[in-house]
């Protein structure tokens, strides 16, 4: 037999082999002949590679009994309807209104079924019924004649087998109501596993509600896969320990954990029963399988969650796995396109909070530098108003000083004659080099002597013009003078300072040669520290 070559089938062929061995990890060149002896059916393919394939074809020997004209009608007509539905399961079917998956009201209580006596306990009751009510409703006037506790004590007996038949289950929140499932599912499957195995065989169930499960399967564009329970149901615990327990739905669930999410509930739960009331759940066990729909006639997701798959009833392993394998198959594009998009999106997300990150950080530092222009702008300017202040107080302080010192040379007593005895010959050296001698009466106040050095130039000025001594010059108003030298006597050096006060007769004697020495701020700390 010659080798199969992958590159003559058709698209649907090699689509349903690539389908195939997604599932079933099978060489591609040995499931060809095994999916050309099915007809191309993938789900029948993974069914008898996993269950084995039968001592006799079926299909083969259908054909056989059929009469000889019409049996390659009717094997074309048997592929072509095989291959029409390979295609339809590969390709994405257009999501049917009905399949679309809500979210549950989850704010209710719990919804439990109506236990209703058997048949044969409601026909023997019935007449005993009959005759009670008859019986309370003729009698009920003298119904004090009755002792109480026998009226309570039929109508306890009526009704006591639906007491007990009825199963209470406490109302709890989805979150707790999916733990105590999985703790209830480990409890009853753990202790013994499959195949007699010793260790506790757990499912990876999710431990949130279900709507929360389907927010998560939508955000992350993931499968979900929801198995749903009824202990009351004769082959739910067969099922639950040949199929969801076996070997190999473990092993799919294992290998594909990153986009498989799997949550379970029991129907007696408020919760679970209303999954199933959405799910349109017919019978038990029950599994489907969740997804984001597409658009018709389009790959793109629409948006709402739909059901892709169902398996009602009990099913094998091996047929479980195929129907979910096949269908994830078959909606991985449109999923993969999804997370593009998604992964596009949060990528334009990113560099438009990335653009506005940094649109921020430039404007901030442009309204920094705004900010320093500004102080700077108000400091030159706060600078040079300073400065012009500086310099009008200046100008009007010379002003002052020129005004006080005309005021003050009109004061002056002038020189005493030479006749005077009490007269003292004082000799004064000016900053600039000039002598000058002059006589002043023992009595004056050294003030007198201060006021003459700084005045001489008005003095002078005044004496050498032949000018009247000005007597309409006043003082300047508000200003204080302030004498910025000090007379010293260099040999010994005797400081003649202003603040000690005194008579020129008493402080500097019956003659004196004296220098004008200007007077800093630093000479003046000094001179204060020396004192």
């Amino acid at each position: 037999m010659s080798t199969p070559d992958i590159a003559q089938l058709s698209a649907s062929q090699q689509e349903a082999l690539q389908t195939y061995t997604s599932v079933t990890d099978q060489d591609p060149i040995a499931a060809i002949p095994l999916l050309q002896r099915c007809e191309w059916n993938v789900q029948i393919a993974v069914a008898r590679f996993f269950d084995g394939e039968p001592s006799s074809d079926p299909l083969a020997e259908a054909q056989a009994q059929l009469p000889t004209a019409s049996a390659r009608q009717t094997t074309n007509l048997q592929y072509e309807s095989l291959l029409a539905a390979t295609r339809s399961s590969s390709r994405t079917p257009r999501a049917n209104p009905e399949d679309i998956v809500t979210r549950v009201d989850t704010s209710g209580t719990v919804n439990e079924p109506v236990y209703r006596p058997s048949t044969l306990f409601s026909i023997i009751f019935t007449p005993v019924s009959i005759l009670y009510r008859v019986f309370t409703t003729v009698l009920s006037p003298f119904g004090f004649l009755v002792p109480t506790f026998l009226s309570r004590l039929f109508h306890r007996l009526l009704y006591q087998s639906q007491s007990q038949s009825r199963t209470q289950r406490r109302a709890l929140p989805p979150a707790e109501n999916a733990r105590r499932f999985i703790r209830e599912f480990s409890e009853e499957y753990g202790a013994e596993g499959h195949d007699g195995e010793s260790s506790a065989p757990l499912l990876p169930f999710t431990e949130s509600g279900f709507n929360l499960t389907l927010d998560t399967a939508k955000k992350d564009l993931k499968f979900l896969l929801v198995i749903l329970l009824s202990p009351s149901h004769d082959d739910n615990h067969s099922w639950v320990r040949e199929t969801l327990l076996s070997t190999q739905f473990k092993s799919f669930l294992d290998s594909h954990h990153s986009e498989l999410i799997l949550w379970g509930g029991d129907v007696r739960d408020s919760e679970a029963y209303q999954v199933s009331t959405s799910l349109q759940c017919t019978k038990f066990p029950f599994a489907a399988l969740i997804c984001q729909g597409s658009e018709p006639g389009s790959g793109s997701p629409s948006g709402a969650m739909t059901v892709i798959m169902r398996a009602v009833g009990p099913t094998s392993a091996s047929e479980l796995v195929a129907k979910v394998a096949t269908a994830m198959t078959a909606h991985q594009a449109q999923l993969a396109a999804a997370r593009a998009q998604q992964a596009e999106r949060q990528a334009t997300q990113n560099l438009r909070r990335e653009q506005d990150s940094a649109y921020e950080r430039s404007l901030a530092q442009d309204r920094e530098r705004a900010r320093r222009k500004r102080e700077e702008e108000e400091a030159a300017r706060k600078a040079e108003m300073e400065a012009q202040e500086q310099a009008r107080l200046a100008e009007k302080r010379k002003r002052d000083l020129e005004q006080w010192k005309r005021w003050r040379a009109q004061s002056l007593p002038g020189e005493p004659d030479t006749d005077v005895k009490d007269a003292i010959r004082v000799s004064i050296r000016l900053p600039s080099g000039r002598r000058v001698i002059r006589k002043f009466r023992t009595d004056a106040e050294m003030e007198e002597l201060y006021a003459f050095v700084e005045c001489y130039e008005v003095v002078t000025s005044r004496e050498s013009e032949n000018q009247s001594p000005e007597d309409d010059v006043e003082e300047p108003e508000g200003y204080e003078h302030e004498y910025r030298f000090r007379l010293v006597s260099p040999m010994p050096r005797t400081v003649f300072d202003l603040e000690k006060g005194g008579s020129i007769g008493v402080r500097v004697g019956k003659g004196a040669n004296l220098i004008v020495e200007p007077v800093d701020e630093d000479d003046e700390d000094e001179h204060e520290d020396e004192d």
